[in-house]
């Protein structure tokens, strides 16, 4: 069972092997970093690789539907309900935030959300990070999980099943516990 911890702490979800969880000898170094802050999630992402980075042509901190396209790291989280929230961040402080009642059943596009995404392009990577407002995310969180998309590869910190990569099963994820009275 994970545990996501208050501020400054950070629950680390590294993200360095195949979806499936064959290893990759791409060489992909990714993470996903967690904390419960005031008013929300503080939600930080790092990419290393080799290769130039795929990115949208939008301006740099605009919500891209399509995102996985690109360069991208995932977190997901699950609610008790089974509802579960996607958070997609890329290497030019792009998101995607979205929603769901079910796997790949989309019940809200979060379309005028404004999110502060802070990025920074480095050599071999990138990292971003922002707060996601906690009123947006499912109720009472136990379960999470996080993915990159980069080079037109697939990674995952918890691998999924099936012949193909799909991030979107919920109840393949690990367990988590939040702070109380988050």
């Amino acid at each position: 069972m994970l545990e996501l911890p208050r501020a400054p702490h950070r629950l680390h979800l590294p993200v360095e092997r195949s979806w499936d969880g064959s290893e990759d000898p791409g060489g992909l170094r990714c993470a996903i970093d967690l904390a419960a802050v005031a008013g929300g999630l503080w939600v930080g992402a790092s990419l290393e690789q080799s290769g130039p980075v795929r990115e949208p042509p939008e301006p740099r901190g605009t919500r891209i539907d399509g995102l996985w396209e690109f360069d991208v790291a995932e977190c997901f989280l699950v609610g008790e309900d089974g509802h579960y929230f996607e958070l997609e961040l890329g290497p030019g402080g792009h998101f995607l935030a979205l929603s769901f009642e079910k796997p790949r059943q989309r019940s809200y596009a979060h379309e005028g959300l404004a999110l502060d995404v802070r990025a920074e392009r480095r050599e071999t990577g990138w990292n971003a990070e922002t707060v996601v407002p906690r009123e947006i995310l499912p109720p009472r969180l136990c379960a999470v999980n996080a993915f990159a998309i980069a080079a037109g590869r697939y990674f995952a910190h918890q691998p999924v099943p099936g012949t193909a990569p799909d991030f979107h099963q919920p109840s393949a994820f690990p367990g988590l516990r939040v702070p109380a009275n988050w």
